[in-house]
Formats: structure tokens, C-alpha cells, sequence
């Protein structure tokens, strides 16, 4: 009898440890509009927000997908709220979430499954490979160029993204995140 119920706590507690190691995901649409876009996300909250909501949730804002101008072409960029550039408001100003492009392909960000596995795929970049931007592709006309990133929270847990522009200026934004 013992060894059944010795058996059966552990056989509970593999099951328990294994769920808590799976990554969070959630999926959002960005809308990059002049007025009223949703391109404010908060990875915690799991959702994205417009101007004047990400003003009332500014300390659960990560990022922004933001237009910017390069040489006569418009490229959409993710931004931090830290403040190093000009491109956020300053009313909008707080975390400083890192980021990064990286090169992972799509079969390989499905295949991000696990906290395991999102080390084992991301344990060579340090903190000193992220940035407080992180260019999405050579103009909005063109759509995205760089798909997957890597985010580092103020916290210090790990996140992967990908982009897929549905249109010049909406996207779609699958997210997988340390629990």
C-alpha cells in the first residue's frame, strides 16, 4: 500500500513539474493606425492597447510597434518604454523590456515548447545581444523581414515572439513566455 501511494506522489509530482515548465502563449493583433492603433503590448497582461490605453496601463506596457521614418520609406520597429530614443512619448515612458531579431525559423519557434526548450534554443544570446529596439523589416510596404525575437523582461524571464504582417499596417503577434 506504501508503495502505491509512494508511487502515485510521484507520478503527481512529474506531472506538476512538467506543466509548470511550459511556456505561456497567447496570440494579439497590432494595428499600426495614426489614431486609435493597437500597437502597445503587454506580455503579462496578454494584450495589446491603443495610445491611450497603454497611458493608463504604462507599467505593464513591454513594447511598441512603432512607424518610423528611414529614408523616404516608413519601417515598423519594436520599441521599449525606457526612454533611449524619441520615438515613445514620454508619457508613455517606464519598463525597459530588451529585445533582439533572432534567426529562428517557424518550424523552430513551434517547436519552442518549454522553458527547456527555450534555453536550450536561446542560452547562447546574453544580456548584452539585446537592445531597446528592434527593426521588423526594411519598410511597411514590403511587410515583415525579421519574424522571430527574443525579449528579456524586466524581470529577467525570456520570451519569444513572431510577427506575420496580415497587411501594411496590421499584424499578427504569437507569443510564448516564461511562467
Amino acid at each position: 500500500m506504501k508503495s502505491k501511494i509512494f508511487s502515485f506522489l510521484v507520478f503527481i509530482g512529474i506531472a506538476l513539474f512538467s506543466a509548470a515548465q511550459n511556456l505561456e502563449s497567447f496570440t494579439a493583433t497590432l494595428q499600426l493606425n495614426e489614431t486609435g492603433g493597437h500597437n502597445y503590448i503587454s506580455i503579462a497582461n496578454k494584450k495589446t492597447y491603443t495610445q491611450s490605453e497603454a497611458k493608463a496601463n504604462k507599467a505593464a506596457i513591454d513594447l511598441a510597434l512603432v512607424v518610423t521614418p528611414d529614408n523616404g520609406k516608413q519601417k515598423a520597429e519594436w520599441y521599449n518604454m525606457s526612454g533611449k530614443d524619441s520615438k515613445i512619448p514620454a508619457e508613455l515612458l517606464g519598463t525597459a523590456t530588451l529585445i533582439n531579431t533572432i534567426s529562428l525559423d517557424r518550424e523552430q519557434f513551434d517547436q519552442c515548447k518549454t522553458s527547456q526548450d527555450l534555453k536550450r534554443m536561446t542560452g547562447h544570446i546574453t544580456n548584452n545581444s539585446l537592445s531597446h529596439f528592434a527593426s521588423v523589416g526594411d519598410s511597411v510596404e514590403t511587410g515583415v523581414t525579421y519574424h522571430c525575437f527574443i525579449v528579456q523582461l524586466g524581470n529577467g524571464k525570456r520570451v519569444l515572439m513572431w510577427l506575420d504582417a496580415v497587411d501594411a499596417r496590421t499584424f499578427k503577434v504569437m507569443v510564448k513566455a516564461q511562467a
